[in-house]
């Protein structure tokens, strides 16, 4: 472990290491924090776009069906490339660099293929690069298995792969840098008046990526949020924004808008016991389930790429061919303590109805009150509900 003050955890992104240009930009950065005495451990992500690429080139050679270990085995290769590559361009550069797989990291996980849950981390090699005056370079998005077999952490898992190292080695906190300067408060693709959030709480950070943000994974949030490990997030050309602490006031502030396009309807008809029989089987299937209503019928609002082999399971239980509407969408009113403020839903409808959006579904937890929407609504939606809670700045008021 690391004494306090003593080292930090990086993590570049696809963005950050996607051509040899930007693996240079990226390898400077870390000399920075090398040269400033620290010591410094990397976790990097694939190249660009080379995860999409290799499940592509995957489908092609196995007819669409690709084995799931074989996958996670061909998938582990793009982070491979990218650590080699940066330690080469840090040696290059003055800084001695070794890089390490996951699983040579220490990282030991569970699960099923493609969606690995870290067991473990025990980063002796790491720690010993770093304390023989070398920078560590971790290929993120992955571990081994018990048996020795390499397993992938799901998309997005180089993230989590950074948190979880940074706690092992005892780090003050973990800084992960990003093509976006910072969380903003909606995609600022989507909505040209999006702010950058200078500090967000872990539970706000999780609910927003829970609701389809594309921050971080949020897995990656909940593991930060246990350890209670500060994480700063930026390009690294700005201020960033920094995921720590906790919320203590009852005050509600909207801090995020958030819109989630990936979002099938799925009415089971003829699948009985209420529905509970096929959510059973959709859980035992890892199909997550968003949300479930009864018109009739069981309804289910899941991930659109889990659609297919939904039905099917649908199809085999009752022997009819279910409902779907592929085109779903959630949008979402983030920030503490929302559940408990009813205006907010009210004033969220009110929103809708003047697009002419139909809210099908309205849910609320202690951090949000969502709405599920047609997708052709999600994006106007998201601008006009991003204008009533957070471009007002303190318009909007709560009893």
């Amino acid at each position: 472990m690391w004494n306090k003050g003593e080292g930090v955890v990086l993590k570049f992104g696809g963005t950050s290491v996607a051509n040899p240009e930007r693996i240079r930009a990226g390898a400077g950065r870390i000399a920075d924090f090398f040269r400033s005495g620290l010591r410094v451990a990397v976790v990097v992500s694939a190249m660009g776009s080379t995860t999409n690429s290799l499940i592509a080139l995957s489908g092609e050679t196995s007819g669409g069906t690709p084995d799931r270990r074989e996958l996670d085995q061909l998938l582990a290769t793009g982070e491979q490339q990218s650590a080699a590559l940066m330690a080469m361009e840090l040696g290059r550069q003055g800084c001695p660099a070794v890089s390490f797989t996951g699983a040579q990291a220490g990282f030991l996980a569970g699960g099923p293929w493609g969606e690995g849950r870290i067991l473990s981390v025990n980063p002796v090699r790491v720690e010993e690069a770093c304390a023989s005056g070398r920078v560590a370079v971790v290929t993120g998005f992955q571990a081994a298995t018990a048996s020795g077999d390499t397993i992938t952490l799901g998309r997005g898992g180089s993230d989590l792969s950074a948190i979880a190292l940074a706690g092992a080695l005892g780090a003050d906190s973990c800084r992960i840098f990003t093509d976006v300067d910072g969380v903003f408060s909606a995609d600022p693709r989507k909505v040209p008046g999006a702010l950058r959030i200078g500090r967000i709480s872990w539970e706000e950070c999780l609910e927003m990526t829970f609701l389809g943000a594309k921050v971080m994974q949020s897995r990656s949030i909940e593991m930060a949020e246990r350890l209670e490990l500060p994480l700063w997030v930026g390009s690294g050309e700005g201020e960033g924004t920094w995921i720590m602490g906790r919320t203590v006031d009852e005050a509600f502030r909207a801090c995020a808008v958030v819109s989630d396009e990936n979002i099938a309807l799925l009415s089971a008809e003829g699948c009985g016991n209420g529905g509970c029989d096929v959510a059973e089987e959709f859980f035992l299937r890892g199909i997550h389930i968003l949300a479930a209503a009864e018109r009739g019928c069981p309804l289910f609002y899941i991930r659109r790429e889990r659609l297919e082999e939904a039905a099917e399971i649908c199809r085999r239980m009752s022997g009819k061919s279910p409902s779907v509407n592929p085109g779903a969408a959630r949008v979402s009113v983030v920030g503490p303590g929302a559940g408990n403020h009813p205006e907010i839903g009210r004033a969220m409808l009110k929103v809708l109805g003047r697009l002419g959006a139909p809210a099908h579904l309205l849910t609320s937890s202690g951090l949000s009150v969502s709405c599920f929407v047609d997708e052709k609504d999600a994006q106007p939606a998201l601008r006009a509900l991003h204008e009533e809670f957070i471009e007002k700045k303190g318009e909007f008021q709560c009893a």
